[in-house]
């Protein structure tokens, strides 16, 4: 059976996994701080970050896709619903991401090397 490393930058482990392994469910077992909520790909909390090797990713479905956009505009509303300028601040910093980057944890298969951080 063909195997990948998967590196969580955010607790400095690397795993081997099976092939097709779910960044959802090898977070959770490395202690990993990728939130999640429905496992399922409707609510859109388990966003993380590709940090390396997007290219051994499953691809993105159009699904998560809409999933995604549907996150990005809920992040974009509540930046402009903040009033006061140290909150702004802080939720930009700590939601600071490339979008291109990201994806759904519980979507995302892994088919070769990858290092992934929490948003």
């Amino acid at each position: 059976m063909a195997k990948a490393k998967v590196t969580f930058s955010d607790v400095g482990v690397t795993v081997v996994v099976p092939v097709g392994s779910r960044i959802i469910d090898l977070s959770e077992s490395v202690g990993s701080y990728i939130a999640y909520n429905c496992r399922e790909g409707d609510c859109g909390v388990c966003m993380f970050e590709v940090v390396k090797g997007q290219e051994n990713l499953s691809e993105l479905t159009a699904d998560e896709s809409t999933v995604l956009k549907h996150r990005f505009y809920e992040i974009i509303d509540g930046w402009r619903a903040t009033s006061d300028v140290a909150t702004l601040q802080t939720k930009m910093q700590r939601e600071n991401f490339a979008g291109k980057c990201c994806r759904l944890a519980c979507q995302t298969q892994v088919y070769g090397d990858v290092t992934v951080a929490p948003l």
